[in-house]
């Protein structure tokens, strides 16, 4: 009964806090925020209330072909996770622009006002016509229709079931558009802090998205007729990650013509015995190796939905695809795997001045080997200090040459993480980017390091991070600034940015 209670008071306590977020401001948020924090509000419980705020109030309105995702849904996982670990200040800096991140969405005509209803459940005469129903209503652009389908179908499948859905949906359009995957997959993760009951209507909210833009399903259609074709529609023969076979593929992967690297993924499923987890570290990997081909956009180009933003985000899918194997089925796992094998056929997606597409085309990597070699004589902490004075002049090449050196110099990586955190924290940059794109270079890094021992190349997941941060840094401060003097006036703290 004890447990109950306090259950029953954590919700009362989440709601009221959704209550806020739902009637303040971007002007007022920080500072409410800050003295939230220094009264003793638990984080989790704002974490809680941002995400949830989020899913109830925010939606995507804006029907463009690329998709246009509320970040406050999708960066909250990110800013939580990337907070674990780090010193309290910085924890409450990625956590109050999470905050403001929500209220800002709220205030957007894109995503707001808004408020999502308790639909009535729709069935058909069996759950898998049901499914068979809700799919074609994605494909057709129904989002209503296939919210009432998701919400019968709650009834009838488990939360396991529902989550393998709802990511397989999401393969789908990947290729259009990355969020279709990454959205559900970090909503997951949020349901791991908010529990099933509160966190369904997530799942709802990336089915909705799914169906909001005109999206390409040839991709997952040829990954659909490969796994037929390769005997994989019950799964791949092996399924546990093969930590040696990574590198290898990984070079298999860019060596090959890009229309080849699908059909290239389904035959090491079915006749060269890799799993699903070890084929989606090996593009993770090739992925990473091409963003740092890609030369950035000029600085006075910026634009937050699409020119820099759009490369490194095939990173992140291939991450968020990672820690969605847990959540898949073996047949979902291989297509996939197989849809990781078609983001590397699209490759980074490039997107010039006028904005439309153009073809990714190998090139030099970052960083430059003369650049590394001139900083040689840099002690570690020497390179950290130079770090420090070169980010925020948005020179590509220095950072990442300085990186390099550090690895190379045998420099302890938590304290780089930690120090890129505090640049990434301080700079909510346009949606959260910078908090978002760190996030899962700093979980690859740290999963290949784990998975397949020290191997240099690993560090290309930090060199891929600082490249980003580097030309994103210092591009939208006022959320910051209005932060770091909301914990300066509300815990005392000073400037330490």
């Amino acid at each position: 009964m004890l447990l109950q209670s306090e259950m029953q008071a954590h919700a009362a306590v989440v709601d009221e806090l959704i209550g806020w977020l739902h009637t303040t401001t971007t002007a007022r948020v920080m500072d409410e925020a800050a003295d939230k924090l220094a009264a003793g509000v638990a984080e989790d419980d704002l974490w809680a209330a941002s995400v949830l705020t989020a899913s109830h109030y925010v939606n995507n309105q804006a029907h463009n072909l690329m998709g246009f995702v509320a970040h406050s849904m999708v960066g909250c996982e990110d800013a939580r996770r990337l907070a674990q670990g780090q010193p309290r200040r910085i924890r409450y800096l990625l956590l109050m622009q999470s905050l403001h991140q929500t209220v800002a969405d709220l205030h957007d005509p894109s995503f707001a006002p808004y408020e999502l209803l308790l639909f009535w459940p729709i069935h058909e005469p069996t759950p898998a016509e049901s499914i068979e129903w809700l799919r074609r209503d994605v494909r057709m652009g129904e989002a209503s229709r296939a919210d009432h389908r998701l919400v019968g179908l709650n009834e009838h499948l488990t939360p396991q079931e529902i989550a393998d859905l709802v990511l397989d949906i999401g393969l789908e359009g990947m290729v259009t558009d990355d969020h279709t995957l990454i959205s559900p997959t970090l909503l997951l993760g949020m349901i791991d802090l908010v529990g099933w009951a509160r966190g369904f209507e997530l799942m709802r909210w990336a089915v909705r998205y799914s169906a909001s833009f005109p999206r390409d399903f040839s991709a997952y259609d040829r990954s659909v007729i490969l796994a037929q074709e390769f005997g994989l529609q019950g799964g791949a023969p092996v399924r546990d990650f093969q930590a040696d076979r990574v590198l290898a593929l990984r070079t298999r992967l860019l060596s090959a013509e890009p229309s080849a690297r699908p059909h290239l993924v389904a035959h090491a499923l079915a006749r060269e015995a890799c799993s699903p987890a070890t084929i989606v570290a090996a593009a993770a990997q090739a992925a990473c190796d091409m963003y740092l081909m890609v030369e950035p956009v000029p600085h006075a180009d910026f634009d937050a939905i699409s020119r820099e933003v759009a490369p490194i985000h095939m990173g992140n899918c291939l991450r968020t695809m990672a820690t969605a194997l847990a959540y898949m089925s073996p047949r979902t796992q291989v297509l996939a795997a197989l849809q990781a094998g078609s983001q590397l056929e699209r490759g980074p997606m490039i997107i010039d001045a006028d904005f439309n597409h153009s073809p990714f085309a190998p090139a030099s990597a970052y960083p430059y080997a003369d650049d590394v070699a001139a900083l040689q004589g840099y002690c570690a902490t020497d390179l950290l200090d130079y770090l420090r004075e070169v980010v925020p002049c948005h020179d590509c090449r220095r950072v990442t040459a300085a990186v390099r050196a550090y690895a190379n110099h045998g420099g302890d990586s938590e304290t780089l993480i930690t120090l890129l955190t505090e640049f990434a924290c301080t700079d909510h940059g346009t949606l959260m980017h910078n908090i978002k794109h760190l996030n899962s270079m700093v979980i690859e890094f740290r999963r290949a390091t784990f998975q397949q021992g020290s191997h240099p190349d690993h560090w290309n997941f930090l060199i891929q991070a600082a490249k980003f941060l580097t030309w994103y840094y210092g591009l939208t401060t006022d959320a910051y600034r209005r932060a770091d003097t909301a914990l300066e006036r509300h815990c005392a703290w000073g400037n330490m940015g």
